[in-house]
């Protein structure tokens, strides 16, 4: 379950006190989200105020990945904090302020070019890099007595941990969880020996940025950035793109079917493997007030995808 305050816990009063302080206005609003307020500074460099000093440490975690990323390994701009700073009881964080607007605003998610401009932006994303690694898998989650894992004993860990918790829900609804679960968990059992990089964690269209018909950055680091194979973004990315509308089996299949394309028989089986354990990590995280977690938007979107056949691996 993801918990966190998000930005309605901020008071008017402590707001106007921290824009007071930094010279700015109510009128300096530029968006306001779920879990802080952007104002603008100047042209160049924004303020986000968030309302829980309790993510200090978890945002100077994410500064200091910022400053080790190698921003020469991919195409389009990346977050960078300046500065972190406790004002009462908010958090005020100045940072660079990237070009563009996301890309379900600026572009239409339901053209097959959108499609086709999204897949290569995730794919030039898998190239990120950094310039100083990291002896973590979990960016704001390390275990001490899990430093320098192997990316595979990673994952199987994560599933073991979990699926106590969530297949007997899930058996209602997935008939062959089991079996897909003894075959995921061993192949995770195998050492893995890939590529490594960052993984975003959650890649989708309002975190990936356009300006004039192009990507121009990617934004919202933090809560699932990983540390490992670059594939689990793909997988993800084509997982979470339109992914409670209508058609979204028939969208997840073309985007999973293009990404294969250009992999070979044994990564096809790794992506068709990470989609699975994205499902399985994920079903449980977002509670719905009144409602029995199968009956949750994010875990019957789960169970679709668990349900849904991969044959486009052999497409």
């Amino acid at each position: 379950m993801i918990t966190r305050r998000d930005a309605s816990s901020i008071t008017a009063d402590a707001e106007n006190q921290l824009l007071a302080a930094r010279g700015l206005t109510p009128a300096d609003l530029i968006a306001a989200g779920t879990e802080a307020r952007v104002y603008a500074l100047g042209h160049d460099r924004v303020l986000k105020v968030y309302a829980d000093p309790d993510q200090l440490g978890a945002l100077g975690t994410i500064a200091d990945l910022y400053r080790r990323f190698d921003r020469t390994s991919v195409p389009f701009a990346l977050p960078d904090i300046q500065n972190i700073e406790q004002h009462g009881p908010l958090l005020a964080v100045t940072e660079t302020r990237l070009p563009g607007t996301p890309m379900g605003e600026a572009l239409d998610l339901t053209d097959p070019t959108t499609e086709h401009t999204y897949l290569g932006a995730v794919r030039d994303f898998t190239g990120l890099r950094l310039s100083t690694p990291l002896d973590r898998r979990m960016l704001l989650a390390p275990d001490p007595a899990h430093r320098n894992e192997d990316w595979n004993a990673f994952l199987l860990r994560l599933l073991l941990h979990k699926l106590p918790k969530v297949l007997t829900h899930l058996r209602h609804d997935v008939p062959a969880v089991d079996r897909t679960t003894d075959l995921l968990t061993a192949r995770l059992a195998r050492p893995y020996d890939g590529p490594e990089g960052v993984i975003h964690g959650d890649l989708y269209p309002d975190n990936i940025l356009v300006a004039d018909g192009h990507i121009s950055g990617i934004i919202d680091f933090g809560t699932f950035t990983l540390l490992g194979d670059p594939l689990y973004d793909l997988a993800g990315a084509c997982a979470y793109y339109r992914m409670y509308d209508d058609d979204r089996v028939e969208v997840r299949n073309r985007l999973l079917a293009a990404a294969a394309q250009e992999l070979p028989a044994d990564r096809r089986d790794d992506l068709a493997d990470y989609l699975h354990t994205i499902a399985l990590l994920s079903c449980d995280l977002y509670p719905e007030q009144d409602k029995h977690i199968r009956d949750t938007g994010h875990c019957q979107w789960a169970a679709n995808v668990l349900n849904t056949p991969t044959d486009w691996r052999d497409r």
